[in-house]
């Protein structure tokens, strides 16, 4: 159970009135503007700490015109899965996937194509197509983990990420190569092939660029009670609660003294225009 606010004696379950049963003190009212003072000092220190993070996620992902850039070039490359992949010779029975193929081919074959009949007939192109539709999801991890390319991972984590989505994208080109050209089940490459690495290369050189020449994080200034934070953190070291909720005190009135000389000022302009 709590105890008095006042003389600090412990309450019963039975002592549920509005008045301490040993000092008479106001259980609810007492010294209520200092206990709403420390419940906003927790909830300003909470709101600059979560501050923090919001100020390194806008400027992982925003934070800089090649840090813009770098959310294009890393979707550019799944415009490439869009364009023709290969250029496939199969048995009738996989005449879908025949002839020019794409992820959107390879997307609307699926419920029509026995896939284990075509992983025993090709285990490379079915490792091709698979390739092919990791690069996609691979593509929106990235995306989704700029949000933390400020973060103290951030360089191990790209240099891993892109490191895999670039032999995802190459395997699909080394398996089309060393196909045959002459068999019942043969394979070309074609442009979007070719192209996915390269893009996923140029990619990760402007990735990996901003990674070792990160944007200074510019933190947006938060308070506590009128006391810029960093100082605020200072003065518990050094002051006591009473001395620093004095001083809170003394610069909330000064703001506010502030603010009320600027409106009145701005009121005396504006009758004197009035006039004028």
């Amino acid at each position: 159970m709590a105890s008095c606010p006042k003389c600090g004696a412990h309450l019963r379950l039975i002592d549920w009135k509005q008045h301490c049963p040993h000092c008479g003190a106001n259980l609810v009212l007492y010294d209520l503007q200092e206990r709403l003072m420390q419940d906003a000092d927790i909830a300003e220190v909470q709101h600059y700490h979560f501050q923090k993070k919001i100020d390194r996620l806008k400027t992982a992902f925003v934070g800089s015109k090649p840090a813009i850039a770098r959310i294009f070039t890393t979707l550019l490359p799944v415009g490439a899965l869009f364009l023709p992949l290969a250029k496939l010779t199969l048995p009738t029975e996989f005449s879908l996937l025949a002839g020019d193929l794409t992820l959107l081919t390879v997307y609307n074959a699926v419920k029509d194509v026995d896939l284990g009949a075509f992983v025993k007939l090709s285990p490379a192109l079915a490792s091709c197509a698979v390739c092919w539709a990791l690069s996609l999801v691979l593509a929106l991890v990235h995306l989704a983990l700029l949000t933390l390319a400020c973060s103290p991972k951030a360089k191990i984590r790209g240099v891993i990420l892109n490191a895999v989505r670039f032999l995802v994208a190459l395997t699909p080109l080394i398996l089309l190569l060393t196909m045959p050209r002459d068999g019942a089940v043969s394979g070309v490459p074609g442009i979007g092939a070719y192209l996915l690495p390269v893009l996923i290369a140029a990619a990760a050189v402007l990735d990996f660029y901003i990674l070792w020449h990160p944007v200074e994080i510019v933190h947006k200034q938060c308070y506590v009670g009128g006391i810029p934070i960093e100082e605020y953190f200072e003065m518990e070291k050094t002051m006591t609660r009473e001395e620093i909720r004095a001083e809170q005190y003394r610069r909330l009135q000064e703001k506010y003294d502030e603010k009320e000389a600027a409106a009145k000022a701005a009121e005396e302009a504006k009758e004197a225009h009035a006039h004028g």
